[in-house]
């Protein structure tokens, strides 16, 4: 039986870098005595590879909440993602938890911009740092105007060129995982 100091090392997370496979609005599951104010999924990927934690399968399934309607991570090609096992040992999203994941031309997956996003620690011990992406990264600015463009896509990170924000500096997928343990991944009590 797992002890709660186990938790608070990890114990139940897995980290992998996953391609979707499929993603179906489902009812939620009945619960008693609870509101749900999310939409609930099932999501299918393919684990391409094991960041952290143990999974022998190359699909895996998980269960998702998201209070936005359809999960914003879905929409990527390959994402890192953060999913806990539950006592009756399914799998669910850590709620909100992923990064957009985009191939280099040495062969590995990054992320782009700040790998801490809109979370501030109090002190920084990952930085991205220039990558050679095999394809360029970049996305659309649409709308926004220039404050948004700075606050999504600040000028450190991201080159900002007819219409769209193209990503300048990376981080890879070891470092990625290190900011989200030592930010939100602790906060929710899954690391001391």
């Amino acid at each position: 039986m797992a002890t709660e100091n186990d938790t608070a090392n990890g114990e139940h997370l897995l980290a992998f870098i996953g391609q979707k496979i499929r993603l179906s609005e489902e009812d939620p599951p009945k619960c008693d005595n609870c509101v749900i104010m999310d939409v609930y999924y099932v999501a299918t990927y393919r684990v391409l590879e094991t960041v952290h934690g143990s999974y022998r399968d190359d699909i895996i399934t998980f269960d998702v909440y998201d209070h936005y309607g359809t999960p914003a991570f879905s929409s990527y090609d390959n994402v890192l993602l953060f999913v806990s096992r539950r006592a009756d040992g399914t799998w669910r999203h850590e709620k909100y938890q992923f990064v957009d994941l985009y191939r280099a031309t040495d062969g590995q997956w990054y992320g782009c911009g700040d790998p801490y996003g809109n979370v501030r620690p109090p002190r920084r011990t990952v930085h991205a740092r220039p990558v050679q992406f095999a394809e360029p990264v970049s996305f659309p600015l649409g709308d926004l105007d220039p404050p948004e463009v700075e606050q999504h896509f600040p000028a450190e990170y991201f080159a900002i060129r007819e219409g769209r924000a193209y990503c300048v500096l990376g981080t890879s997928v070891n470092d990625l995982f290190q900011a989200k343990k030592e930010t939100v991944l602790t906060a929710r009590g899954i690391f001391k």
